[in-house]
């Protein structure tokens, strides 16, 4: 694993989409008329969306599976990623209806008995526990495609980063994705100004480039390693 080639697909995840929404923002000096740059930015807004969750998505999914290609212990990591990595153990016991094979025909009711009948299955689970390799699934980065600040959120928190880092950015992020809604469903029928745009779009940009560096530096420290390792 070359950690300066999972940088670099960082990089140009970010790269392309910038690149791009450049490109198309630069369109609106062969434009004159106002309305004409009001409504153009109504599209805008809807692509600067989209550039936003994926670029978000792709850095997510990048760093896991870069934990997950590293054949880790759960030992050897932080609890935030050997939880993430026990997704299906948690379901298995959060599952009401495994119920015990010893007392499911007698007792096909009794929730106390089954759910006991998982604990001990999660107790002897445990044994190998600690010894099994780091597997993320990919459900632990699902952006529910509307990547509110809350989502946001709970991705960070998750993987184990500062889950408030993005906090002073959630106003604008919430209007870029009101307007984009807007936009997708009819709502937003008149164009967008210069002012109220350049705020989203630094917003979005400013969220991108930074979620970029916390990756990254979480991938060169080694964040997702348990501290005394």
């Amino acid at each position: 694993m070359d950690l300066a080639d999972i940088i670099a697909q960082i990089e140009e995840e970010l790269t392309w989409r910038t690149e791009e929404l450049r490109f198309l923002t630069n369109q609106l000096s062969n434009m004159t008329d106002e309305q004409d740059k009001k409504k153009y930015r109504k599209s805008l807004v809807v692509m600067l969306y989209s550039y936003y969750e994926g670029f978000c998505k792709a850095a997510f999914q990048i760093y896991v599976n870069t934990i997950n290609k590293s054949n880790l212990t759960r030992d050897s990591v932080n609890e935030y990623i050997t939880t993430a990595s026990l997704n299906e153990v948690f379901l298995t016991y959060h599952n009401e209806s495994k119920k015990s094979p010893y007392f499911n025909k007698e007792l096909p009711d009794d929730s106390k008995l089954h759910r006991f009948s998982r604990q001990v299955d999660f107790i002897k689970a445990m044994n190998n526990i600690w010894e099994g390799i780091v597997e993320i699934p990919e459900s632990i980065v699902d952006t529910e495609s509307n990547l509110k600040p809350v989502v946001l959120r709970k991705i960070l928190y998750r993987l184990g980063f500062n889950h408030e880092g993005f906090k002073e950015y959630e106003g604008q992020i919430n209007l870029l994705l009101e307007r984009r809604n807007n936009v997708a469903h009819g709502v937003q029928k008149e164009g967008i100004d210069k002012e109220k745009y350049e705020v989203i779009e630094k917003a979005a940009l400013n969220i991108m480039n930074q979620l970029k560096k916390l990756v990254i530096d979480a991938l060169i420290y080694k964040s997702y390693l348990k501290q005394s390792c």
